[in-house]
């Protein structure tokens, strides 16, 4: 039976020194699957719900970040997210950011992964394969000025822009204090400047959208954003 997911992860970097690394990127993505006459339809069909993502860590790795879901943590140095529904040829990410202690150079587990979710048409818990991810380790000097995997670096980007809107939405909801508006400008500043070096149209239509954000709010704009 085909599964009614299909995931990807990607490392942010798949090689590292052998004296560990402060910030490594695990890029999460998952698409529901077409099911016939569904590729053809604007309404498509919730394909899997209540989908969960089980990730187990090893001694030599710690979760520092979540971007897109929230965690839950769980026996045995795993975690559980929470991940919703998804219908048929939506894709979906999420970003998980790692601090990894010195190793011996090598491939090392890193990561085991698993998921699971329910079929509506059947109400059936189902469970794919456990998956394992390794990272390598390297006494490379080379790699001291290795550059992130662009696709990463961007879905994190865009993670982190969601998750900045979403504070500023509830900030005002709770009548708490807003997130200051240099954050959200140094976000779009970021966004432009990718955008610009790769010429990536989403980065650009979410950074002008941020900055008529602010600009609706009747807040300055940065150098960069005026330009």
């Amino acid at each position: 039976m085909q599964a009614s997911i299909q995931t990807l992860f990607t490392w942010s970097q798949e090689r590292i020194l052998a004296g560990g690394a402060k910030k490594i990127v695990l890029l999460v993505e998952w698409k529901g699957a077409l099911q016939g006459e569904d590729s053809r339809k604007k309404s498509r069909k919730v394909v899997a719900r209540d989908i969960e993502l089980r990730v187990w860590l090893e001694s030599h790795v710690k979760v520092t970040g979540c971007y897109g879901c929230s965690a839950e943590e769980g026996e045995g140095r795993s975690l559980l997210l929470k991940l919703g529904k998804i219908h048929s040829g939506q894709r979906r990410y999420i970003a998980l950011e790692f601090m990894m202690a010195g190793m011996p150079a090598g491939i090392h587990e890193a990561l085991w992964l698993q998921w699971q979710y329910k079929q509506p048409t059947v109400e059936r818990i189902r469970e794919l394969p456990l998956k394992k991810l390794g990272i390598e380790y390297s006494h490379h000097t080379g790699l001291l000025g290795a550059s992130s995997c662009f696709h990463v670096e961007k879905h994190l980007a865009l993670l982190q822009t969601e998750a900045l809107i979403v504070e500023v939405q509830e900030a005002r909801m709770r009548n708490k204090p807003e997130v200051p508006a240099d954050i959200l400008r140094r976000q779009a500043d970021q966004l432009l400047l990718m955008a610009a070096r790769s010429g990536d149209m989403q980065l650009l239509r979410e950074a002008e959208a941020l900055y008529k954000r602010l600009e609706a709010e009747h807040l300055p704009l940065s150098r960069i954003g005026m330009r």
